[in-house]
């Protein structure tokens, strides 16, 4: 082997190999963005759902009576349970006037009775709600971890093989001069063995 093909071999190593780099490098890039990407897409029930665990909390009283408060009105005053309880109280009426009743006392036990029966009903559900969102915000915070892990085991592996494919540029020159000398030992040995005729 000349000298000529020796570095000409070199050169096709130390292309492949910074060929090999780019393709790693471009594929820890794509992981990367892949997994922000994810995480960015998942942010807002993970949001959501820190949002509805502290409201949890609050409606049951582990974060003060005073947290409690606040959030027990937040409820009471919904657009949603507003609606309800005026759907229920003009029912109530309107079933009591096309019967006569209308100003009558009970017109009001029965909306009271009915208001309230609602507002527990509705209370219960509110807190399924609410514990739905919480479940949401823990299923998508379990996936981002779930996608982070696997994103950090590609990377770390791209980031081996990377390392692997500079190493291998670091060494290519010298063992394409250490074939040159093999070359020359071996073809010195053939001439002063006589291999070539004397």
């Amino acid at each position: 082997m000349s000298l000529f093909t020796s570095v000409l071999n070199a050169f096709g190593a130390d292309k492949a190999a910074k060929t090999q780099e780019r393709a790693t490098n471009a594929a820890n890039n794509l992981i990367r963005d892949q997994y922000n990407q994810t995480r960015s897409d998942l942010a807002p029930y993970r949001e959501a759902g820190t949002t509805a665990l502290s409201r949890y909390r609050d409606l049951l009283g582990f974060n003060g009576q005073e947290a409690a408060g606040t959030a027990l009105k937040g409820y009471t005053q919904s657009p949603f349970l507003s609606q309800l309880v005026n759907d229920t109280t003009n029912a109530v009426e309107n079933s009591r006037a096309a019967r006569g009743g209308l100003f009558s006392g009970g017109t009001f036990n029965e909306i009271g009775d009915k208001a309230g029966k609602l507002y527990l009903g509705d209370y219960n559900n509110y807190l399924s709600r609410v514990g739905g969102m919480i479940d949401s915000g823990q299923n998508a915070a379990a996936q981002t971890g779930q996608f982070g892990a696997t994103a950090a085991g590609q990377r770390a592996d791209l980031t081996q093989q990377a390392g692997a494919f500079k190493a291998q540029q670091a060494v290519i020159p010298s063992m394409a001069w250490q074939q040159f000398m093999n070359d020359v030992k071996s073809g010195a040995g053939m001439i002063s063995g006589g291999a070539f005729g004397r």
